[in-house]
């Protein structure tokens, strides 16, 4: 299957990349003063607008903060409050990259769900599972309750930040996902079979269940490696 087509990183974007690097290494320390947005207009060759918009989006992340007349200073936390996956030159990540991401946080949340799960997690678990058997054939829905399924496991994991990462590849992924509900509808309906997912998922649930890290673990790259193949993508 073809991957999906990037979008092109805008302008303020890209830019915002460059300062949020020249931060990182050091470059401007917590507290030190940006230039004026005319010299980082003359430095990118953009116009002002377009470095205001870049500040902005660094604001918004708390890695800078403005002060009215004064400009804008990186905060106190430079590293910034929020993640996200940085703008490359052809607007990435690819799918691909996604899932490769998506295959770390998910198998990690599968294995201490079931080292810390509770039986209130395992109910919200199942309950998902369930939406996804009775939505199988509307996409949308399958597709949502297949993010569910996967927010379940996470928060099962009881550590808010896997749950934020798991969250976010969703939304990320969440054309795809419904693309991959679609493909394998159609293979269930030519040949009959049963939907492989199910089986998967039912597999996740019940070694969750058992309390076994190892033997979640397992089932979450088994059923990963799976999902990948109904995509098309290229498994390492």
């Amino acid at each position: 299957m073809a991957d999906v087509l990037p979008r092109p990183a805008s302008l303020a974007n890209r830019i915002a990349q460059s300062l949020r690097e020249e931060i990182a290494a050091g470059r401007f320390s917590a507290g030190a003063r940006l230039p004026a947005e005319s010299a980082l207009a003359g430095t990118f060759g953009v116009s002002r607008p377009i470095v205001r918009e870049a500040i902005a989006l660094l604001k918004a992340d708390g890695i800078l903060v403005t002060r009215k007349g004064a400009g804008a200073y990186v905060s106190d936390t430079p590293g910034g409050q929020a993640w996200r996956v940085a703008s490359a030159p052809d607007g990435g990540p690819s799918l691909p990259q996604l899932f490769e991401l998506r295959m770390v946080v998910e198998t990690a949340c599968a294995e201490m769900a079931a080292a810390r799960r509770t039986e209130a997690d395992l109910l919200q678990i199942r309950e998902a599972l369930a939406a996804m058997r009775d939505h199988a054939g509307n996409f949308a829905a399958a597709a949502a309750a297949d993010i569910a399924f996967h927010h379940a496991i996470a928060q099962a994991a009881h550590n808010p930040c896997f749950t934020g990462l798991t969250d976010f590849v969703s939304q990320q992924m969440l054309a795809a996902r419904q693309r991959a509900w679609e493909n394998t509808a159609r293979l269930r309906a030519e040949s009959g079979a049963a939907h492989t997912a199910d089986t998967e998922h039912i597999a996740l649930v019940e070694a969750i269940a058992s309390g076994s890290p190892a033997a979640a673990r397992e089932a979450a790259l088994r059923h990963l490696n799976a999902a990948a193949q109904r995509l098309g993508l290229p498994l390492a």
